[in-house]
């Protein structure tokens, strides 16, 4: 019999995208062109997209009872998959509690009807004559209503920084995190044309091929895109984020720092007599990235006309915003000082947000508590918050030292909160994660009725493919699986015939994989028994051709120390290196065509020449300076073989 989609005529954009995907997911799988009507003929099977709020072909069954309950809760993320028998006919309800997850069963209805599997890099697509439509259903209920990733401002190769995608890359993006059923997203790629937006009489476009500033580290950039594009670029990003029913919060309060610096024009302008905060820590010291004094209403009510550009230009339906405060500074020299400075900063935030958008709530980033508070510093803000109008935005709840996390804040069954993992530095595109770290602590989330959401925040992108399906897995329905569970299920939906040998060579990498995470901060004595473990020193968690000096480089005895722990978490483990390799290594060539095998396993191989290279660095930072020539020796002998068991010329060349 024919099959027609039938779409709402009424409401939001996403319900017609749903009707749209289904459209073009039908005819990836089977060929076959389903047309897309807004009335029923009366005699074809009808896919009908969205609930009976929105789809008037509903409206009779439910109130006659003959449906008497999607089993949704209207204005959620639930969703539904129901086959309904009428009149010889077959009538598939796909109805989301609201346009996102309407969005979310059609994609799942393809993945559990049509064996279709979707990816960051790509789907798993397999050809059929004819779908299924009969015999479903099917009700989804996410555990968190926040669930999503946060995209960072760093530069380097297309794959790992957003801030390098055209249009077409976002658009594939956001359809990927619709197919995993994400809702949460943030831009954190720069200001583009804000400050042109909002002061065009005193801010001019700069030339995009000049640095922005004549210094080295943060400030040493170019605007890499003419700002007029990056500007276009922004607004057509959120409106197709928007048609998809995404949530994106848009900044306020002190947005000044490397990533939004503040024009030099803006400060030379003697109409908005800006004054700037010094650092204590001098770390951000050229003026364009130093916070305006915001014991200043001026200075203030400038910041806020920032937020109301966000607002207006991209984001009119806005709700919902984020700060970060004074992030990672240290303002006063004294640390009650300074905090008392930190406390009045968030109060004037949130009260210019109480005046300008009063039912709107505020995402309070936990960079700075991670790094830069004391956890008793973190729990004088929380008594201070408004628990209805204020989220604590944490994307550091994997930080190493449980000390310095989320559970140490007093928020845990007392205060919203969001559970995220950072993951990785901007240089750290191994593989890693300390996966029985994230469900210990994700377990005490789950269960408390205060955590609102699950996020991630990768400096890279998409440096590491398994954590992407923690994420997506967990923030749907967290720890139903472990993440051996889960990598199987990986090789299975990614690499077809091959997913048996591709997922043993992923789980005798996986405890190499676990023993590398980005560490984050600690502020134990050195007399503390556990300090060996926990140590505030980045380059231990990074590989290879990354900082090498500074492994080698003199040190202090407490980071030796810490190096001999990390050795004998390596040691057992790493004797399993040239075996790995090995298995990489026999793979057939021909199935290096197969580009999800051929990224995965170069991943793997790096990240497994990339620990063992650690270990040997780390051994010959310990040993005795008599020691360490005929130790340098021993690695050449050891390291270049076990590199060239890569077959290197057949698994990195084209």
């Amino acid at each position: 019999m024919k099959k027609l989609i039938l779409a709402p005529k009424s409401g939001e954009a996403a319900y017609r995208h749903a009707a749209k995907v289904f459209k073009n997911m039908y005819m990836k799988v089977t060929g076959t062109a389903l047309d897309i009507v807004y009335e029923d003929d009366g005699a074809s099977d009808l896919i009908i997209i969205g609930n009976d709020a929105v789809n008037d072909f509903l409206t009779y069954p439910m109130l006659w009872g003959e449906i008497r309950s999607l089993g949704i809760r209207y204005g959620t993320d639930d969703y539904c998959s129901r086959s309904h028998k009428k009149d010889g006919r077959t009538l598939l309800i796909l109805a989301g509690g609201r346009g996102g997850s309407t969005i979310y069963a059609v994609y799942d209805f393809f993945e559990r009807q049509a064996n279709c599997h979707y990816f960051w890099d790509g789907d798993v697509i397999p050809h059929s004559d004819e779908v299924a439509i009969e015999g479903l259903d099917i009700l989804e209920s996410p555990r968190f209503n926040y669930r999503g990733l946060r995209y960072f401002a760093h530069r380097g190769l297309h794959r790992f920084q957003a801030e390098h995608w055209s249009l077409d890359d976002w658009k594939r993006e956001i359809d990927w995190m619709m197919k995993k059923r994400l809702n949460f997203f943030m831009l954190r790629i720069g200001m583009d044309d804000l400050w042109q937006r909002v002061f065009p009489d005193e801010i001019p476009y700069p030339d995009p091929n000049e640095s922005q500033a004549d210094t080295n580290g943060y400030d040493d950039r170019s605007v890499f895109w003419p700002l007029e594009f990056r500007g276009i670029l922004r607004k057509k990003i959120l409106e197709y984020a928007f048609e998809c029913d995404l949530t994106h919060p848009e900044d306020c309060g002190t947005m000044t720092h490397w990533y939004s610096p503040t024009p030099a024009e803006f400060l030379a302008s003697d109409k908005n007599n800006v004054t700037l905060m010094t650092q204590a820590d001098n770390q951000y010291y050229e003026p364009t990235t130093q916070i305006w004094d915001i014991t200043k209403q001026e200075n203030v009510d400038n910041y806020l006309k920032l937020t109301e550009g966000y607002v207006n230009e991209f984001n009119p339906q806005c709700n919902l915003f984020h700060t970060i405060g004074m992030g990672e500074r240290r303002m006063m020299p004294d640390a009650e000082s300074n905090h008392r400075l930190k406390l009045f900063a968030y109060r004037k935030i949130s009260q210019s947000l109480r005046e300008r958008y009063p039912t709107s709530k505020l995402m309070l980033a936990s960079w700075d508590f991670v790094g830069w508070w004391t956890n008793e510093e973190v729990q004088n803000l929380i008594s201070e918050l408004d628990p209805e109008r204020t989220l604590i935005l944490d994307y550091t709840s994997d930080v190493d030292d449980p000390e310095c996390s989320f559970l140490k804040w007093g928020i845990v069954g007392k205060f919203p909160y969001i559970f995220g993992i950072f993951h990785a530095y901007e240089p750290e595109s191994s593989l890693r994660g300390p996966y029985e770290r994230y469900d210990e602590r994700l377990k005490v989330a789950v269960n408390d009725p205060m955590c609102k959401g699950m996020v991630l925040w990768p400096e890279l992108s998409h440096s590491d493919p398994l954590v992407l399906e923690y994420l997506t897995e967990n923030s749907w329905s967290p720890l139903k699986m472990n993440i051996e569970e889960i990598t199987e299920r990986f090789c299975q939906r990614r690499y077809g015939k091959d997913a048996t040998a591709l997922n043993n060579i992923w789980q005798m990498a996986l405890p190499i994989i676990k023993t590398a995470d980005w560490g984050g901060y600690t502020r134990r004595p050195d007399n503390d028994p556990e300090s060996d473990r926990y140590i505030l020193k980045w380059d231990v968690h990074r590989e290879l051709w990354f900082d090498c000096k500074k492994i080698i480089a003199p040190t202090s005895s407490r980071v030796l120390r810490h190096y001999q722990y990390r050795i004998n978490i390596y040691r057992p483990l790493i004797l399993r290196s040239a075996e790995i390799l090995d298995e990489l290594a026999n793979i057939p060539i021909l199935e290096w065509d197969n580009l999800f095998i051929k990224r995965d396993c170069i991943d793997i191989a790096r990240t497994i020449v990339g620990r063992y290279m650690n270990i040997l660095l780390f051994k010959a930072r310990i040993l005795t300076a008599d020691s360490k020539a005929k130790y340098i020796t021993e690695i050449k002998k050891v390291f270049m073989p076990l590199i060239c068991r890569l077959r290197f010329q057949n698994v990195f060349m084209p």
